[in-house]
């Protein structure tokens, strides 16, 4: 059969608190019939709607920056990109990040200038500033379209859509439902109750029941095939989303999914990408390859991550920086008594994204002194994992001095080894958190056991002031011109 027309598959990018989480849910919900929304089980991270009787799918990826990887895997299967940028705020960092995704797909696009409804909405000022960054709406020296919208009243969402349908009918895509099966990988999660799954959007062919497939090294056979409405269907044609179940394991992001009985033309693979002592490494293998090989006596992070969905996993992963880290393990699903094990025995700290950590687990990483930290909000894992590796690169990154004395003489009373200090800048109290320093290096973390003017104990010292200090480590190595610097650590 030859290629037949098939719905559009449309990537709503933007800065966040744009909107674009706002206008896909209007979208979803206004398009969904309450009949069709009470069948929805589940999120896929895709759906699909109807418009003046034609079909549009919808890609729900989140947009921060964090997810650079599955944008750039999603190119392989978006036809049009909408760019959501807020009227009342403007181009921003991921605005421009966004654009530059854009710009490397080669993808056409449409601006939806969102947050109309707002009083300050300057949507000229919007159009100039994307000038700015080389993408020409209408009416500023281009041909892009540039929809105004709100997301929250609905105002505008019409007339992007109808705009989506023309662009698809422009750059006519189509696809041959009889061509051997292609179908790419959006999201991938291993279920307690149901196993592997894995949301796909299907590039060319059909996907059917009962079908052998294989992504990546992943094989798998179609036990269960779902809509994204969690409808179960025999087959799922191109341009549409469906949910899988019968894969062995949870596939990659961004594989393509392919019939294990069709053939396929193997494309040639540039020799400069891969070298090839690491060409028959697995995916996995090269990811671990990355952060663990020639590692040095630099002081790393250790990690071992888990998170609900593959998608995600790979995004966290992407993150990190392998000059600070060493990952020691990463996957999808809830942290284990292996992992507790791992951790306890190389000192790792265990991040749990969007899995429920278990009483026991939790019981066994307290007897085991291991540091679990869960999250369900993306930014704030990335943002605390890379204060974190930033710290092992700078260990005074958080410190705020607030004191700072000189040791100007040592002498001994009843046995014990007495600091007389000088308090040069700040304050100096008996009760702070202390490094002894020599020159640059620091050569200890004391702890005041005495604090003493004179004949009188005192709680602290100012500057210009003096006092005797009787530290609490004994064998404590200190002496004249050694520095006593009191800090805290900021939040």
């Amino acid at each position: 059969m030859a290629a037949q027309k098939r719905p559009p598959v449309v990537t709503i990018m933007g800065h966040v608190d744009h909107g674009k989480t706002t206008l896909l849910d209007f979208i979803r919900k206004s398009r969904i019939t309450a009949r069709e929304a009470g069948g929805i089980t589940q999120h896929i991270g895709a759906y699909q709607i109807e418009h003046k009787n034609q079909a549009i799918t919808f890609i729900d990826t989140p947009g921060h920056a964090a997810f650079n990887k599955m944008r750039a895997r999603g190119a392989q299967i978006t036809d049009i990109i909408i760019l959501v940028v807020a009227a009342n705020d403007g181009v921003k960092p991921q605005t421009i990040e966004s654009i530059r995704h854009i710009t490397e797909a080669k993808l056409p696009v449409i601006v939806a200038i969102n947050k109309m409804d707002l009083s300050e909405a300057q949507p000229d000022l919007v159009k100039s500033q994307l000038v700015e960054h080389n993408i020409l709406v209408q009416g500023f020296g281009g041909d892009v379209e540039a929809i105004e919208i709100s997301a929250t009243t609905g105002k505008g969402v019409d007339t992007l859509l109808d705009t989506i349908q023309v662009l698809a009918e422009l750059h006519e895509c189509s696809a041959d439902p009889d061509a051997s099966l292609e179908a790419v990988v959006i999201e991938s999660s291993l279920d307690s109750r149901r196993g592997p799954l894995a949301s796909v959007i299907v590039r060319q062919g059909t996907l059917s029941l009962r079908q052998d497939i294989i992504a990546g090294e992943v094989l798998g056979r179609v036990k269960q095939l779902s809509d994204s409405l969690g409808v179960s269907v025999e087959a799922v044609l191109p341009g549409s989303p469906a949910e899988i179940i019968g894969f062995k394991s949870p596939p990659a992001v961004g594989e393509v999914v392919h019939d294990q009985s069709a053939e396929y033309a193997v494309a040639e693979k540039s020799k400069d990408v891969v070298p090839e002592e690491a060409q028959t490494l697995s995916g996995q293998e090269l990811v671990d390859l990355d952060f663990n090989f020639l590692l040095d006596d630099k002081p790393r992070l250790k990690l071992i991550i888990r998170a609900d969905v593959q998608g995600t996993l790979e995004a966290i992963i992407d993150t990190l920086d392998s000059e600070s880290t060493e990952l020691l393990s990463s996957a999808v699903g809830q942290v284990t008594e292996k992992d507790i094990e791992l951790a306890a025995a190389t000192g790792a700290l265990i991040v749990s994204f969007h899995t429920k950590v278990s009483k026991q687990i939790l019981k066994l990483a307290k007897q085991a002194k291991v540091r679990i930290k869960s999250y369900d909000v993306i930014y704030e894992l990335i943002e605390n994992l890379q204060k974190q590796m930033l710290k092992l690169i700078d260990p005074t990154l958080d410190e705020v001095i607030t004191g700072e004395a000189e040791i100007l003489q040592i002498f001994e009373m009843r046995g014990e080894r007495i600091a007389g200090i000088r308090v040069k800048t700040g304050e100096i109290k008996k009760s702070d958190t202390f490094y002894l320093a020599r020159g640059e290096e620091r050569i200890g973390a004391p702890t005041v056991k005495s604090m003493r003017h004179g004949k009188d104990e005192v709680q602290s010292v100012k500057t210009k002031g003096e006092a005797g200090l009787v530290f609490r480590q004994v064998k404590l190595d200190f002496a004249v011109g050694d520095r006593l610097v009191a800090y805290t650590v900021a939040d």
